[in-house]
This record gives structure tokens, sequence and C-alpha cells, in this order.
């Protein structure tokens, strides 16, 4: 039995004497969290760049009233507008920044007046019409006439008053996958500009109420896709790669003429891989903490999900590094295993952004119901949520410790 604690001993300090497994099972996942997380994972609003040609100007260059009062309205929503002048050149792109410009057309102001005017004319004819209507009989013939009369003259009126309706130009690249949704919030800007010009309200009102379902920050979704994809890559690349070279440096060998059995062997394995994933949790945590302020905390659910996820893949890590006999062979199968399912799994970024028949291949992957599970009992605090998921995961450890004792030659030397 002491021989055990020995040998977990050895093997957490080869672990971690590795400069390559360390950044690789602890650096590399927290820039990855840091990275994302604050481009994706803030609380802040979304925030667009909006560059504005205002052609309607007058001959000293001084902007309409109410041209300039909509490009108000538009800096005060979603966008960080930038004002060109009329013969300012077009910015240009630099690759990573999309530059969406919107023209305000020359007479902007006078038209949308004109316009406007127009519009409550024929809603002040159109509502009075239907007043009449509404009174039906109780109107006498010759005050109905004169009504009539009188919408008549308004509409007469309203023929004579100039003006087009503005048209404003949204200019954008074809590959800009977000100039659509931009241009449906200009509409909604200009619809409510509109509507504040007619001194009218909307007929609609949505209002927000709050329910008792968690909505997740994406660094929310981040970090235990993270903590699982590593978990995952330490098991089937760090173990395979550890096993292979105690296979190449005899230390199998040894082991097996000594009473010591391969179960104990496995389980060492098994042990360090399992402090590693713990330890790995808690650096992710502490820096979801301090940066992102993450309310997480593991409770024994989450615990027990990151048990089975260490030992399915650390399982599978010790059947690749004991049925290969090429440091060649085993890394490029535990790559070819592991970096398809990290990509694919959804584990490093919400399903929801990848194509459907991408997120018909991800519930094909060991890693998937893992991630699952971990998000659902770690940061959802769902603990139906996570029971399929997990019983998958255990399925997953019971296979993969079998190929484990099964691919790990003991006595046959």
């Amino acid at each position: 039995m002491r021989a055990a604690p020995t040998l977990i001993k050895l093997l957490f300090k080869a672990w971690m004497r590795s400069k390559q497994s360390i950044f690789f099972g602890f650096l590399f996942p927290v820039m990855l969290l840091l990275i994302f997380g604050s481009v994706f994972g803030g609380p802040s609003p979304p925030n667009y760049t909006l560059y504005v040609r205002n052609l309607d100007v007058d001959q000293s260059g001084k902007p309409g009233a109410l041209s300039e009062a909509f490009i108000r309205a538009l800096n005060e929503s979603v966008f960080e507008v930038h004002l060109l002048r009329p013969d300012d050149p077009a910015p240009r792109g630099t690759g990573f920044a999309a530059v969406r410009i919107l023209t305000i057309p020359k007479g902007f102001t006078e038209n949308l007046l004109n316009v406007t005017v127009a519009n409550r004319l024929e809603i002040t004819a159109d509502t009075i019409l239907r007043m009449v209507a509404m009174a039906g009989e109780s109107i006498p013939p010759q005050t109905r006439a004169e009504i009539e009369s009188s919408v008549r003259a308004i509409r007469s009126f309203r023929q004579t008053i100039g003006g087009e309706r503005p048209k404003l130009t949204l200019e954008g690249s074809p590959d800009d996958r977000l100039l659509q949704p931009i241009e449906g919030i200009i509409n909604v800007i200009a619809s409510k500009f509109e509507l504040a010009l007619l001194n009218a309200s909307s007929a609609m009102e949505v209002s927000s109420v709050l329910t008792q379902t968690k909505q997740l920050r994406l660094v929310d979704y981040y970090l235990p896709g993270y903590v699982a994809a590593f978990v995952m890559t330490n098991g089937l690349i760090g173990v395979s790669l550890l096993v292979f070279d105690a296979y190449r440096r005899g230390l199998v060998k040894l082991l097996a003429s000594t009473p010591l059995p391969k179960s104990t062997w496995i389980a060492s394995i098994v042990v360090v891989q399992t402090i590693v994933s713990l330890i790995l949790l808690g650096v992710m945590l502490a820096v979801g903490w301090a940066v992102f302020r993450i309310s997480a905390f593991p409770d024994a659910l989450s615990l027990l999900v990151i048990l089975l996820g260490t030992l399915a893949f650390t399982g599978f890590g010790v059947a690749i590094g004991g049925s290969l006999r090429e440091a060649g062979a085993v890394t490029a199968l535990a790559n070819s295993v592991a970096f398809p399912m990290m990509f694919l799994s959804g584990a490093l970024w919400p399903l929801e952004l990848m194509p459907e028949f991408l997120q018909a291949v991800a519930r094909f992957t060991p890693l998937y119901y893992f991630h699952v599970a971990l998000r659902e009992a770690l940061i959802v605090g769902s603990p139906a949520g996570a029971l399929l998921p997990a019983l998958v995961v255990a399925g997953l450890a019971a296979l993969g410790l079998s190929l484990a004792v099964v691919a790990t030659k003991w006595k046959d030397f």
C-alpha cells in the first residue's frame, strides 16, 4: 500500500516539472478565458461605430435642425457616431473593423417637416371621418355634409404641401454580417423620431418582467467549457504521452516485475489527473471571480462531474498510450481525437453560433456531454439538467477505464 502514494507523488512531480503541461494545462485556458470573456462576456451593452455623412446643411455648413436632432438620437442609442463632412472621403476599413456610413440627404429637415405636417393633416382628416361614422345617425345630415366638406378642404390643402419622404442611405460591405441588423436598429430609431415629431406615441408597449430563470453571460458559458475542454486534452494528450514515455523508459516493465498490480498504476494516473483537474477548476474559478465576478462555487455534483470526466478521458489516454509503440502514432491519434472534439463539441463557444449540421455533430462527442453537465451543475445550479449528460459521462468513464485495463500490458513482456 505504501507504493501507491509514492507512485502518485512521483507522477505528480513529473507532471508539474513539465513546462508544456503547465502551459497547456493551466496558463492557456486562463488566457482563453481572459480574452474571450473580456471581448464577449462583459455586462456592457454592444456599441457599434457608425459614420454619418450629413448633406442637410446650409451654405455656411450649418446642419438642419431635424438632421442634427436625428444624429443626437443615433448617438444616444447603441451607436458611436462619427461625423463626416459632405466632401470627406469614405473611411478605409482595416480588415478587422467594419465601416458603415449613413448618409442623410440634402433637404432632410425641410422634407421631413413637410411630410410630417402632411401626415398630421391626413391623420386629422381620417380621425374626423371615423368619429362621424361612429356617431352615426346622431349627427344631422346638414352637419354631416359640412364636416365632410371640411375634411375635403383639409385633404385638398394637404396636396399643396410639397416635400417627399427623406431617403437615408446605409453603406456597408457585402460581407458585413451585422449590416442588416444595424439597418433594423436605425429604422426603429427613425420610427420613434417620426412619432415624436407627430406628437404621438406608439400604440403598443413592451414591458420587461423578471423571471426566476438565470440569464447566462457568455463568460458563464466559457468557464465550464474551457475547464471541460482542458480536462479532456490533459487526459487524451497528456496522459497518452506520459504512458507511452513510461513504456519507452521501461518504467512499466519495472513496475510489472514488482508485486504492484496494474490497477494501482492506472489508479495512480487517475489520482494525479484528478488533482490536476481540481487545480485547473480552482484556477479558472479564481480568475472568474476576480475578473468577471462569476458567482459560481463548486458543489458536490460539479465535483462529481469533474471526477467522471477525468476518469473518462484519462482512461482513453491510458488506452492510447498503452496500445501504440511509436511516439508519432500516439501524438497523431491523441491530437486527431482531442482537437476536432474541442472545436466541434460546443465547449469553446455556444452551439447556437454553429451551423445546424455541426450542432448535430456536437451531440455525438463525449466532450459535449461533459461540458453541458459541468455547466448545468456549476453555473446554472440545475441538478435535473445535469443528470442525463452526467450519466452519459459516467458511461464514458466506465468505457475509458475498461479500455485502459485492456490496453495496459503488465505481465506480458
